[in-house]
């Protein structure tokens, strides 16, 4: 199931986006159902070529979002999923906005601060 899965270091897309988007593919295709067990994030992370930080961060995402279970010392397993929360973002770019969102609301950032520090670096695509 996960032997579908390549991460294109090229595609501008946070790695962990690209295995999150991955995932909830698997979820909304019914290839992953509720009480299916995911790999550890060792072994994820060993068959992906990736940080294991970034499998994890995964995880934590996706048990954020009610979509996976997990306990300290039991393996992950896909939660009992309300569909509407299975919706993917539009594009890449909706993705990493999105996570944008959420790590300024986490680490208390301001909204002016946000948006300055957003205005700066897309004032480098324009030189």
């Amino acid at each position: 199931m996960f032997e579908t899965l390549r991460v294109n270091d090229a595609s501008g897309v946070p790695v962990w986006i690209q295995i999150r988007n991955h995932m909830l593919f698997l979820i909304r295709s019914g290839q992953l159902r509720p009480g299916d067990t995911l790999p550890t994030v060792r072994e994820l992370a060993v068959r992906l070529g990736v940080n294991y930080n970034t499998i994890h961060k995964v995880y934590q995402d996706l048990e954020t979002d009610g979509l996976v279970l997990s306990g300290r010392g039991k393996r992950s397993t896909i939660a009992d999923i309300d569909r509407e929360a299975l919706a993917l973002p539009d594009s890449p770019v909706d993705a990493v906005i999105g996570e944008l969102v959420r790590v300024v609301r986490e680490t208390g950032m301001t909204r002016e601060d946000a948006l300055a520090r957003i205005g700066e670096a897309l004032a480098t695509l324009e030189d």
